[in-house]
């Protein structure tokens, strides 16, 4: 399975990058890009794995409650 690489825009709409067959070629890609963002762009890059686009961009549009906070982390 391919690893994709999407930008997110605010109001989580999705914008399809570029795919890579390794997790190296693509945490390189998405660190290199993310170096060169400016502060007006107004969106993120993630990198997701999945067995194509479509079942890419459900898994980023989910829904994730915010994870609990253990008591040394406050």
């Amino acid at each position: 399975m391919p690893y994709f690489v999407y930008k997110i825009h605010l109001g989580k709409r999705l914008e399809h990058m570029t795919q890579f067959d390794s997790f190296k070629e693509a945490k390189t890609f998405a660190r290199e890009h993310r170096a060169s963002l400016k502060p007006e762009d107004n969106y993120t890059v993630k990198i997701i794995f999945a067995k194509d686009t479509a079942e890419a961009e459900k898994e980023l549009t989910k829904y994730r409650e915010a994870p609990i906070l253990m008591e040394h982390e406050k």
